[in-house]
């Protein structure tokens, strides 16, 4: 499981400590001091302050790479046995 000591800021970078890029935050084109969160394949957030710009990077960098990696480790599913007869 993946947490807050698996990330680091590289400028306005977020990366795993492998140095993975996760997201960026990036200024707002419109409005001075406001930010939005970059991740790849996913839309362009909301734009807030860095500080909580910065919150919502790690925040979805985490659910997404657990959730990455418990599809990877999940069990399969056990087998089932057939309780039905033969028709004929």
């Amino acid at each position: 499981m993946y947490d807050r000591q698996d990330l680091k800021w590289v400028g306005r970078q977020l990366r795993l400590n492998s140095g993975r890029l996760l997201a960026t935050v990036e200024p707002d084109g419109n409005f001075v001091g406001m930010f939005r969160v970059r991740m790849p394949n996913k839309p362009l957030t909301e734009m807030v302050n860095i500080t909580r710009a910065k919150d919502a990077a790690i925040s979805m960098a985490l659910v997404e790479l657990n959730l990455t990696k418990r599809r990877q480790t999940a069990p399969a599913a056990p087998p089932v046995e057939s309780k039905r007869r033969a028709v004929g």
